[in-house]
């Protein structure tokens, strides 16, 4: 006879297998509608207003997908001593930069950041982006950091990426020699070790032709998984480099990504943060940490350590904005 225990266990494991085939169902379903679709060009940057949720910033990305987020992408932009580098966005797998960043880029403007972002990873119209190859996403944000540094007349740039925002750039870092051109890079609950999806990718993986399938459908899933071709290459020579600042910023109620996908290695030049060690009433799941104002003042407070301020702390609650 089973006991209760591992039967508890085994309804917990089978719950958090259910969400993550929910959704990857969904994130399948984003790349088939903007197959095909064609943007219009645009001759200026069309900004949208703020958004404090990431229901309403997806919904407006939809509907205005060539959006960007106030605050962003600013190329006349000059930063300041208090700020000195130019701040990259890194949006994560299917979310353009207005979904992603509706609400960080403006408040990082308001701070005094010079504030960038980018669609990228394809497809090139629609408002779903970064499914494609990581290893092609990896050079495209490498191009886009040359394009900030040259506006902005400066040597390096500081990273915020979300997701597999904070993979991608990794492979930029370690592989493509991106690390002299980058001063600090902020992972926000990445999955910097690569995706298990709660044991869902390996399953998937076991199954004849499964990565092959998941591959030709959503490259980036492919590549962000756990033991993948792209993570193993991207961590040959080990996770992080001795001339960059690593701040990874996680939490324990992500329901994607788990705190060990997350961690970087332990290093003098690495910090490790868990959202719930700053406030433990916060239990902020994956899809809102980039509209959670205490995961934003964690950022502020990465970015700038020696001004550091403790988040105001409160209650946010699981599967909530």
């Amino acid at each position: 006879m089973t006991p209760k225990r591992n039967t508890r266990s085994g309804r917990r494991a089978s719950g958090r297998r259910t969400r993550l085939r929910t959704a990857l169902a969904i994130g399948a379903a984003a790349a088939s509608i903007c197959v095909g679709t064609s943007p219009a060009l645009a001759q200026s940057p069309q900004y949208g207003p703020p958004q404090s949720n990431w229901e309403s910033a997806v919904a407006y990305s939809v509907s205005a997908p060539e959006a960007l987020p106030p605050g962003m992408n600013d190329f006349g932009c000059h930063p300041t001593s208090a700020h000195p580098r130019p701040l990259v966005l890194i949006n994560g797998a299917f979310l353009n930069a207005y979904a992603n960043w509706a609400m960080y880029s403006p408040r990082l403007h308001a701070a005094g950041y010079c504030v960038f972002g980018l669609d990228y990873g394809g497809p090139a119209g629609g408002p779903f982006h970064q499914m494609g190859d990581m290893r092609a996403s990896a050079a495209e944000i490498g191009r886009f950091i040359d394009r900030v540094r040259a506006a902005t007349h400066t040597d390096q740039v500081d990273l915020v990426g979300y997701s597999e925002g904070g993979l991608a750039p990794l492979y930029y870092l370690n592989v493509l020699g991106g690390s002299p051109r980058v001063h600090t890079m902020i992972s926000l609950d990445s999955p910097v070790r690569g995706l298990s999806g709660y044991g869902v990718l390996a399953e998937l993986s076991a199954l004849p032709g499964g990565p092959q399938a998941l591959g030709s459908v959503l490259p980036a899933a492919a590549d962000g998984a756990a033991g993948s071709a792209f993570v193993s290459e991207m961590s040959r020579n080990g996770f992080t480099r001795p001339s960059l600042r690593y701040v990874s910023i996680t939490s324990r109620a992500d329901l994607v990504v788990t705190p060990g996908e997350a961690r970087l290695p332990e290093a003098p030049n690495v910090t490790n943060v868990i959202t719930q060690d700053s406030c433990p009433q916060d239990q902020v799941f994956h899809g809102s940490v980039i509209y959670d104002d205490i995961t934003l003042q964690l950022v502020l407070n990465a970015l700038d350590p020696q001004h550091a301020v403790p988040p105001i702390c409160h209650v946010v609650l699981p599967l909530v904005n």
